[in-house]
């Protein structure tokens, strides 16, 4: 049986591939609210966008029809509605693409991942045009609605607040903004109520976050595990904690209030808090109650609480708890540019 041309378990192959691309830009998109939407995200989506497309035009060699459809898309004048579903499917994985890349952290290491991916997302917006006789409109429309949010969120991504507050860099060497701004791409502390202008920091050691020598393993063979931190502001210590066992590699705690794991909390005289997370397990050289000035030394860099690796977890906030109901983060930038962090800045630290 067939409806028009085209055979009943064809059309109904179609509409099961149709809903099945609709839910899954739902689910990326969704991805925004719970601090999941980043270049892993997008990365994986363009992965799966390539293999799709390698497999579907599998199904046009399978059938016969390849020379056909190369024929089409190069020499035969295509009508209104088709070119519109080619420009519009383009559209999106070029914007998917162009994304992925520019909040792709660029660490030495991931240079290669980056191009790998480069790659994939021109192959993915050319093969676009080589597509069924029938491609379906309404996939089309969600397709460049996906994309159009997504360019919204990229736009994001350069717009930077004015700081409320400065304060010193707390370590030496050159360290990586991995998480900050105000894009859920880049900053996944924007799904917390409580870390809205937090930064997640990594050392580098000539460009690399890692030690690729082979000589180190787990938390050591990143560079920021047990990188000395100094306090960045004069203050009282008020919270000092540093009883949390450090994680090999990503870390889970099952109560909130451990998922900043280690931490000392410095109040300024202004009524703000400074907090330096996941700290390295006793290696606090403060106490509550401690009056501390710029560069005094505080603890080192663990991995202890919520962790994917060993880093510095930077915050300002209102209340002394950061899991106060009414506690909020508050834009800070550091005394060296001024200008509020954000995802794959590079931060150059103290001498």
């Amino acid at each position: 049986m067939s409806i028009g041309n085209e055979p009943v378990h064809e059309r109904a192959w179609k509409t099961t591939i149709a809903a099945l691309t609709i839910v899954a830009l739902a689910f990326l998109l969704a991805l925004r609210f719970v601090g999941l939407y980043s270049h892993q995200a997008l990365a994986v989506a363009l992965m799966v966008g390539v293999v799709w497309a390698i497999l579907g035009r599998g199904g046009i060699v399978w059938k016969g029809r390849l020379r056909a459809e190369l024929h089409r898309a190069i020499h035969v004048k295509w009508d209104r509605q088709e070119f519109r579903n080619a420009i519009g499917r383009a559209s999106f994985w070029g914007i998917t693409t162009a994304t992925c890349l520019w909040v792709f952290p660029r660490s030495a290491e991931l240079l290669t991942i980056i191009a790998v991916l480069g790659a994939l997302g021109v192959f993915r917006i050319a093969i676009s045009f080589i597509t069924p006789l029938q491609s379906y409109t309404p996939v089309t429309v969600v397709m460049v609605l996906a994309g159009a949010v997504m360019l919204v969120d990229l736009g994001r991504t350069v717009f930077r607040v004015p700081a409320v507050v400065e304060i010193a860099v707390p370590f030496q060497g050159e360290w990586l903004v991995a998480q900050g701004g105000s894009s859920p791409l880049q900053n996944h502390h924007l799904a917390a109520f409580n870390q809205h202008f937090a930064v997640d920091l990594v050392r580098l050691d000539n460009g690399y976050i890692y030690d690729g020598s082979g000589e180190t393993e787990g938390n050591a063979a990143v560079y920021g595990w047990e990188q000395p931190l100094r306090s960045p502001v004069n203050g009282r210590v008020v919270v000092a904690r540093d009883d949390v066992e450090d994680a090999e590699g990503v870390g889970t705690v099952t109560k909130a209030t451990d998922a900043a794991g280690n931490v000392v909390v410095i109040e300024l005289e202004s009524g703000l808090y400074v907090v330096l997370a996941h700290l390295r397990h006793e290696s606090l050289q403060v106490d509550t109650g401690d009056l501390v000035r710029t560069g005094d030394f505080l603890a080192q860099v663990g991995n202890s609480g919520n962790t994917t690796l060993p880093h510095l977890h930077l915050q300002v906030q209102t209340h002394v708890d950061m899991w106060h109901p009414d506690n909020r983060s508050v834009p800070f930038a550091f005394e060296t540019d001024g200008r509020v962090p954000v995802r794959n800045d590079r931060v150059s630290g103290m001498r």
